[in-house]
């Protein structure tokens, strides 16, 4: 499609060295359930994805949803792409470059004065938002946290698909066009199916620097697609299509449920992603 189409692969036996050693440094917050004797997290929940806290059904950024029967060719409907005017500000840091830097909420104050922030900025608050998504405790069968370093999501990816796995990460193209509306029709053009079990989404977060926030619900499985589509100012996105196959622990007031018209637990529900956010999956033997 001549876009940017972001897809890399990488072994994460390579990272395993780096990752060991991410935990100590003050930045990896990466939190993985805790585990009991039955083999289920101890904490209690629903799941949460990207778009949990907008509630707003007339919000432009909740144009994203549908189901998996709304993928026909050449059908039409109104998506919310943000434009990325500076692609650079989404790829990940050297870990030595951060390390140094304190990541944790007890520790704001230092983190302001470091980037010279005055506490009552709109960069303080997005930063104190930020750091309260990371720290939070992982719910019922989930595992979340956020990533600093190209390290950080390897041990992530790793802890739960598996020290030998390898890991595909795939990301919408970007806009091409700074001109091009936030939500416009777009008309499928063609779609295929990309994986199918365990996938990890990642969102990009508010921060001075990359920080992206991962969740996996366990045991339930998610599909990915490869959608193309093309929108009324002739705008070309190859854009990522995540499925949630199991939305029964879901909030019930959810807004996909009532932008779609189905309930908790009675079907999937799916959003495109955006260009600065991605998924990991892990690529068969």
């Amino acid at each position: 499609m001549g876009k940017e189409f972001v897809c890399c692969s990488f072994l994460l036996l390579l990272f395993v060295s780096l990752a060991l050693g991410a935990a100590s440094n003050g930045v990896h917050v990466l939190r993985l359930p805790s585990m009991g004797l039955d083999g289920h997290s101890s904490s209690h929940g629903q799941h949460e994805s990207l778009a949990v806290s907008m509630d707003d059904p007339n919000d432009p950024a909740v144009q994203v949803f549908a189901l998996i029967k709304d993928l026909v060719v050449g059908k039409t409907m109104p998506i919310y792409f943000p434009y990325i005017k500076d692609p650079t500000s989404f790829q990940f840091y050297p870990k030595e470059a951060i390390q140094h830097i304190p990541f944790s909420s007890e520790e704001v104050p230092e983190i302001l004065r470091f980037f010279s922030f005055s506490p009552d900025s709109k960069q303080a608050l997005a930063i104190r938002q930020t750091l309260e998504i990371c720290e939070k405790e992982p719910k019922e069968n989930e595992a979340r946290g956020c990533a600093t370093s190209l390290e950080s999501l390897a041990d992530f990816a790793r802890g739960i698909l598996g020290s030998d796995s390898r890991v595909e990460i795939m990301r919408s193209s970007l806009l091409s066009n700074s001109s091009t509306p936030l939500v416009q029709n777009y008309t499928i053009l063609d779609f295929k199916g990309i994986a199918t079990g365990d996938i990890i989404p990642c969102h990009s977060e508010p921060y001075p620097y990359p920080v992206y926030y991962c969740h996996f619900q366990l045991g339930a499985d998610s599909k990915v697609f490869k959608v193309y589509l093309k929108g009324e100012n002739g705008e070309l996105v190859e854009s990522v299509f995540l499925c949630h196959m199991d939305t029964a622990t879901w909030r019930p007031g959810h807004v996909a449920f009532r932008l779609l018209g189905v309930k908790a637990g009675e079907s999937e529900v799916c959003h495109f992603l955006a260009a600065h956010d991605l998924v990991m999956f892990p690529i068969p033997k």
